[in-house]
């Protein structure tokens, strides 16, 4: 098949994959500025709205392993349809609820929509990355960042300006079906055979690809939870710009994102991963050894430009292995990085008591050190 012809055929999928990966970034971040009203709403202490929001962790963990098994069997377009209804409709319940169980009950069913969601996008995308025969991961990753900026920069700016979090999730609920009616037909909608197994227990390869898309969790996870404290507790940064140094992460990650395909493209996948492990662990060292905010602001610039394409190459590589189907495979890889994003704060929590929080990140720059085994993972995968 010509060039051309492939760029015919893939051009609708592509845009429906971009959409797919905004909107799941978008609707996951929609939630994150209500968190401060549920709990305000429901006068809950910060140990009860711990527990609480446990019930998104959980229902998301229960529905990726299947996930992969329902969009194999019934199609990526209809079981993402499925996903995105289930969030729509529990996203204006997020905004009002008035008990405590029923808030977890909703959030449960929210993470359960989110979790199915995040993986069926990256199964759509490996399918789509293997009709256009180039590297295009990295942009749809991008396009989750870009999602999740935008979903709660927007939700904040509305919520600030005196509008009602009921009509402000109406209006979130309203744009994502504005995004998802133009391009749902060009979502791919292909079953595989009907014997794929309801649950596979990943072996071999995949689990090391989903060991190493863990540590890359715990280490964007750890960006989140626990920078903000780090600067403020060990390097005496102002609590007001606490914020700086995430900033700066997402900031490098987003844009690592969007060129990502084209240095993938010109160096090739093993190069590209090498160094940005190389990268990532070298910006972790950097925080450690740090005597100055120049070199704090590098650090974490380093750490997100290094972490930017580590996961969407291991998203990729999970597609290329021909150890298990790729909708298993990759649903495998995306439970055990989620575990990484669950139980990456209270391990650097729990080490951070032991060893201080200046130690913890030190035990995070060894974690990663783990990654530089993706060079042979990636070679072994096809790439």
């Amino acid at each position: 098949m010509s060039d051309q012809n492939i760029i015919s055929l893939v051009k609708q999928p592509i845009m429906a994959t971009r959409a797919a990966f905004f909107i799941a970034g978008f609707s996951l971040a929609s939630w994150a500025p209500l968190i401060p009203l549920a709990k305000e709403r429901l006068q809950l202490d910060n140990g009860a709205m711990g527990l609480l929001m446990l019930a998104f962790g959980i229902g998301s963990f229960i529905t990726m392993p299947i996930a992969g098994m329902l969009a194999a069997r019934f199609g990526c377009r209809n079981i993402f349809t499925l996903c995105a209804l289930i969030v729509l409709v529990m996203l204006p319940g997020l905004s009002i609820l008035p008990t405590p169980l029923t808030l977890a009950c909703a959030l449960f069913i929210f993470g359960a929509g989110i979790g199915a969601m995040d993986v069926v996008v990256n199964i759509h995308a490996v399918m789509v990355e293997k009709m256009a025969r180039r590297p295009i991961m990295s942009g749809f990753h991008a396009l989750f960042s870009l999602g999740g900026i935008a979903g709660a920069g927007s939700v904040s700016a509305l919520l600030s300006v005196g509008i009602s979090p009921l009509q402000v999730m109406a209006m979130a609920v309203l744009l994502v079906i504005l995004l998802l009616l133009p391009v749902w037909g060009g979502l791919l909608n292909e079953a595989e055979s009907g014997n794929t197994p309801f649950f596979a227990v990943p072996h071999g390869l995949v689990i090391l690809l989903g060991f190493l898309c863990f540590v890359a969790y715990i280490m964007e996870g750890s960006m989140l939870d626990w920078s903000g404290i780090l600067l403020t507790s060990v390097h005496n940064i102002n609590s007001h710009q606490a914020g700086i140094g995430y900033t700066l992460f997402a900031i490098t990650m987003t844009s690592g994102r969007f060129l990502g395909d084209k240095i993938i493209a010109l160096y090739g996948h093993r190069r590209v991963f090498i160094s940005s492990a190389l990268l990532a662990t070298s910006g972790f060292i950097l925080i450690y050894s740090a005597s100055t905010a120049i070199m704090l602001g590098l650090s974490f610039l380093m750490i997100g430009a290094g972490l930017s394409n580590i996961a969407p190459m291991l998203f990729t590589a999970s597609g290329q292995q021909k150890i298990m189907p790729d909708s298993l495979a990759v649903a495998a890889v995306s439970t055990m990085g989620y575990s990484g994003i669950l139980l990456g704060p209270a391990l650097i929590g729990g080490l951070a008591h032991i060893v201080t929080l200046h130690g913890a990140f030190a035990c995070i720059a060894l974690l990663s050190i783990s990654l530089f085994a993706g060079y042979k993972l990636i070679d072994s995968s096809g790439r």
